[in-house]
């Protein structure tokens, strides 16, 4: 088996597994540890996994893949990236300590973590591997993370019973993101399996704060999950029209433009 052969065949275990350690891989391909790390090496380097506390895990962006008609959160990760950093550096200035957070899917709402305080006592909720990540960097030991099947294309993980956590779960604060603010047609999400966790999450807190770029209003997504009335806060960039300022403000929803 040749180095091509290796990798491809690397990507399709850990598509099909939430992660594998080097030992595992070294297993299965029948080759040494060594040659597994340097095979892990080329895959981080071009971004197709990613190494969490030993296991390897598959990130869903494959540049042998043909995505460009779907949502990817890692190729997501990269569109306005300054206006994505500076809302999640915002947001998580709305953080009190002794706060219960939880934390959507989507990389600008992962941004948020990067920037709580380290001296912050809070808990955080969360569904999604990247937000793990950024947990495991900031060095949070209170948080909970919503477990099931894995979806690499979003890093999310979703199950009923995670779900069924979620509901009996309480916070202070939900930080929901969307991919398309509508005046008529509500806040939509670009995948189905999305909506479930998010309204479980709206449900049991105390405030709902929607986390999106300005690139996103006016836009409509296949599937609906909220209203802006859903939400007690809006956390956006400085790009915001006045004529959607003016909207939240009718509505009397807190605006904050980073």
């Amino acid at each position: 088996m040749d180095k091509q052969e290796r990798v491809n065949t690397i990507v399709s275990i850990l598509k099909n597994k939430s992660g594998a350690s080097i030992k595992e891989l070294s297993h299965q391909l029948d080759v040494t540890e060594m040659t597994v790390r340097r095979d892990i090496k080329y895959l981080k380097e071009n971004k197709i996994v990613q190494v969490v506390s030993g296991a390897v895990i598959y990130n869903g962006s494959d540049p042998n893949e043909n995505k460009q008609d779907e949502y990817d959160l890692t190729t997501q990760k990269n569109n306005r990236a300054s206006e994505k950093y500076n809302i999640g550096k915002l947001a998580a200035s709305l953080i009190e300590p002794n706060d219960i957070i939880f934390i959507d899917i989507g990389t600008t709402t992962a941004q948020i973590i990067e920037h709580i305080p380290s001296n912050h006592s809070v808990e955080i909720v969360c569904c999604t591997m990247n937000a793990l990540i950024e947990i495991h960097k900031k060095g949070f030991k209170d948080f909970i993370l919503i477990g099931g099947h894995y979806r690499p294309e979003l890093q999310m993980f979703e199950s009923r019973e995670g779900l069924d956590l979620i509901s009996r779960t309480r916070t202070t604060k939900a930080f929901i993101s969307a991919a398309g603010v509508n005046a008529k047609l509500g806040i939509t999400c670009t995948n189905s399996c999305e909506v479930d966790t998010k309204n479980a999450a709206i449900n049991c807190a105390l405030e709902k704060i929607l986390v999106i770029d300005s690139s996103k209003f006016d836009m409509v997504k296949s599937t609906y999950f909220a209203s802006l009335n859903d939400f007690d806060a809006i956390v956006t960039d400085r790009g915001l029209s006045e004529e959607w300022i003016e909207k939240i403000k009718q509505l009397n929803i807190s605006l904050y433009l980073a």
